[in-house]
């Protein structure tokens, strides 16, 4: 529950305008399987966005400076929602823009856009209240340009999220009960249907404090359990000390800390 708390000025040259990154990351809602909830502030995005098997999610070059991120609050007394926007631009006629424009014109979208000020990327639209395209082309003696907004339809009661988890541009890595959690195998896994409800187990890591990791469960006639405590490599801290269960599609969001001496997996978000 949110509670009031005091508002401060973050820094020097805080209203100025942020710097983008060039390249804004899109996914369809429909090839959504798992979307992470929010805190109870309601803000931020706890845990990973996961797609279903074959989806990715694939990036657009936006002209940084061109790019307009905002939202606004509509309707009369106890009927106000927030609508989400994102505007932005490229440049010259690309024919794979074109093609992206040509097949996705009522498309439910979301959107994570960076920035180079902080280290959370803002996540417009919701399951419930996508994005939508809308594009306009310019080709005349001021330049060659194609813009695009994405805006919500219906409004929702969020304003655009504070996302922290992993960009999923390749399929889970597949592993057993027995997991290296290294960065060279990503950052979500995929983990085998059981029939003999084995016990999930550590192998290996190289993760640092603050990087973010999703296990996600195949289900089976008995399936894999993680327990709360000392694995080989990495002591698993679960919320309430809870089991999780590999069941088919359930996920589990882990936060790394490491101390120099022992690397704690603390729980984020599970489905």
């Amino acid at each position: 529950m949110w509670q009031p708390q005091n508002v401060v000025k973050s820094g020097p040259g805080a209203g100025a305008a942020a710097a983008n990154k060039p390249n804004v990351t899109f996914f369809r809602m429909e090839d959504v399987l798992v979307f992470p909830p929010r805190d109870s502030k309601g803000v931020r995005v706890v845990g990973d966005i996961v797609l279903r098997p074959g989806a990715k999610m694939f990036t657009v070059y936006c002209t940084p400076s061109k790019q307009v991120k905002s939202y606004t609050t509509e309707g009369d007394e106890d009927m106000e929602t927030i609508k989400q926007k994102f505007e932005a631009s490229t440049p010259g006629d690309v024919l794979e823009l074109s093609e992206f424009i040509q097949n996705n014109l009522g498309v439910d979208y979301g959107i994570l856009a960076n920035n180079c000020i902080d280290s959370r990327k803002r996540l417009y639209g919701t399951p419930c209240a996508p994005m939508k395209l809308k594009a306009e082309q310019t080709d005349d003696s001021s330049g060659r340009m194609i813009k695009m907004t994405f805006e919500q339809i219906v409004g929702s009661k969020y304003v655009p999220g504070h996302y922290e988890g992993n960009e999923s541009f390749a399929a889970p890595t597949a592993t057993d009960e027995t997991i290296d959690l290294t960065v060279a195998n990503g950052n979500q896994f995929k983990i085998d249907a059981d029939e003999l409800g084995a016990a999930i187990a550590i192998a290996s890591t190289d993760r640092a404090t603050g990087d973010v990791v999703t296990l996600i469960g195949s289900g089976g006639g008995d399936p894999s359990t993680l327990a709360n405590g000392a694995s080989t490599a990495a002591t698993v801290l679960l919320k309430d000390g809870t089991t999780w269960t590999a069941l088919e599609n359930a996920t589990i969001t882990f936060e790394v800390f490491d101390d120099g001496t022992t690397v704690y997996l603390i729980e984020r978000a599970r489905t």
